[in-house]
């Protein structure tokens, strides 16, 4: 097994360099400049291809990347021309937002890599952040100074086969913005969205980060964030993953001034045989920090959902406190969940808790709901729908809230019987 795990990840490793190489020399430095995209290359080639033997990458499924026909990204004239050709049918922008509209990775209406992009040093949990580094063709880089409320829809064509949507965020001191981030398309074929996210939140900044990813059934998605915290800064994400064939959230963020704190809630539901992959890591490094990691994941039929949850709490961060609460749901008999808490705990003055439970609807409380005249179908649903509801609650913004709202309930088989689709 081990074996063909590493022909298969070299063969996919060489078709990466190959499509590379053909596009190198086409791919814009106004999104990143070529000696950084070979350093990118040559990174990925040292790490190699991910292995299900390691631990990080036991649960993605990494034999998606087989379905993927090519990876060369959409360059901008080809790009602009579907677009302009083939409008796609977008959701209404939200109120109050202002709107960056990317196809296939590529900037609408607007100057693309208006400012070249930087690289982040991606650990081999993260290497397929290298590829967003190696094939970028454009690059939304944001400093925000003041408040800002800001919506990057990424929508993949039909025409796309990779796309490599990229973001490098900065936030100057006290600033504050509320950010949605939303992936859409459905392409007719196997198609590859690998979004990566570079965040620095200078001191005293807020950030929330709505992530919603509904890629269509044919998607191979894996996103790759990294995000750094001065002091006092706080980051809230609201993530919710309910779309593609396969997909894999790679985030690593790191508490690295006095008092910075972090929110990560978070659902994933799938259905059918889709895989929904989280790896998480949060690292306190000073003094006071807040770490708080809230995930509910319903596997359906024969789908797979996995969240490790890892937080590093160093000698150099007394007074840390790290809550984390992690749930799933089995509804079918070939599914899986699979959730993995890890604390790693380097000083004594921390405080700290965290639960992880996997199992089926609660026996009592379907009785319960039963003996009140509801129907076993009805029951069901509001129980599963109860059980997305811290996360969902969580999310402040009506509009968004509707739209994941919506996306999870179409990933319910049972869910019409509630009136959670009207």
């Amino acid at each position: 097994m081990a074996t063909h795990s590493t022909t298969a990840g070299s063969a996919t490793l060489e078709r990466i360099e190959r499509d590379y190489e053909a596009v190198a020399a086409q791919l814009p430095d106004a999104a990143l400049a070529r000696p950084l995209r070979e350093q990118a290359a040559r990174e990925l080639r040292r790490l190699g291809w991910p292995k299900v033997t390691d631990e990080q990458w036991r649960y993605a499924n990494l034999r998606a990347f087989d379905t993927v026909p090519g990876f060369r990204p959409s360059l901008p004239a080809s790009a602009r021309t579907s677009a302009a050709a083939a409008p796609p049918d977008l959701p209404p922008a939200l109120p109050g937002f202002t709107r960056m509209l990317y196809i296939d990775g590529l900037r609408q209406g607007g100057a693309l890599g208006s400012e070249p992009g930087g690289l982040e040093h991606w650990p081999p949990e993260q290497r397929l952040g290298l590829l967003g580094d190696m094939f970028a063709s454009d690059t939304a880089t944001l400093k925000i100074r003041g408040d800002a409320r800001i919506e990057l829809l990424f929508f993949n064509s039909e025409a796309a086969t990779a796309s490599y949507p990229r973001l490098q965020l900065q936030l100057e001191p006290s600033s504050e913005l509320q950010l949605v981030e939303r992936h859409l398309g459905a392409a007719p074929q196997a198609a590859l969205v690998c979004p990566t996210a570079m965040i620095r939140l200078a001191a005293q900044s807020r950030l929330t980060h709505y992530r919603l990813q509904q890629c269509g059934p044919q998607t191979v998605f894996t996103d790759t964030l990294s995000a750094h915290l001065a002091e006092g800064a706080h980051y809230r994400v609201r993530q919710i993953a309910l779309g593609a064939a396969s997909a894999r959230t790679s985030a690593h963020i790191r508490l690295q001034g006095r008092g910075a704190a972090t929110s990560w809630q978070s659902i994933a539901v799938g259905r059918h045989q889709q895989v929904q992959d989280t790896a998480l890591k949060v690292e306190h490094l000073a003094p006071d920090t807040q770490t708080e990691e809230v995930f509910r994941g319903i596997a359906e039929e024969r789908a797979r959902i996995a969240f490790n949850g890892h937080i590093h709490i160093a000698a150099s961060a007394p007074g840390s406190d790290s809550r984390q609460s992690l749930r799933g749901l089995i509804e079918g008999d070939g599914a899986e969940i699979d959730l993995r808490p890890r604390l790693q705990i380097d000083t004594d003055a921390v405080r700290a808790q965290h639960g992880a439970t996997t199992g089926a609807l609660d026996d009592n409380l379907m009785f319960y709901l039963l003996a009140r005249g509801i129907d076993r179908a009805t029951a069901r649903a509001l129980l599963k729908w109860a059980f997305l509801g811290d996360v969902l609650r969580a999310i402040e913004l009506p509009d968004v809230r509707r739209a994941a709202e919506h996306g999870a309930a179409g990933q319910l088989p049972d869910a019409a019987v509630i009136g959670a689709l009207t």
